[in-house]
């Protein structure tokens, strides 16, 4: 049995098991946050790092805008596709 099974109480109706607070505005907020890391991560961080690899790798294209476009395509492309499937690899 995986182990969140194991984790979750039973909602048999009985209400001995623990009650869950009810979650608020920022609670939700935070969770959507948590749940997006890996597209920020890949857009806030991947991206900006192809980029300048790539301006660093070819010296003429640091006055062109295709280094951020490729970056921004591959960093967040990564980025939703670790989300996705829940690993980056």
């Amino acid at each position: 049995m995986p182990r969140d099974e194991v984790a979750l109480p039973s909602n048999d109706g009985s209400g001995s098991g623990p009650s869950t607070p009810p979650v608020g505005v920022v609670g939700r907020l935070l969770m959507l946050l948590l749940q997006a890391m890996p597209l920020i991560f890949g857009i806030g961080f991947v991206a900006p790092l192809i980029t300048q690899l790539l301006e660093r790798l070819l010296p003429g294209a640091a006055q062109a805008q295709w280094p951020l476009v490729a970056g921004l395509a591959i960093g967040g492309s990564w980025g939703a596709a670790a989300n996705l499937r829940g690993r980056w690899l």
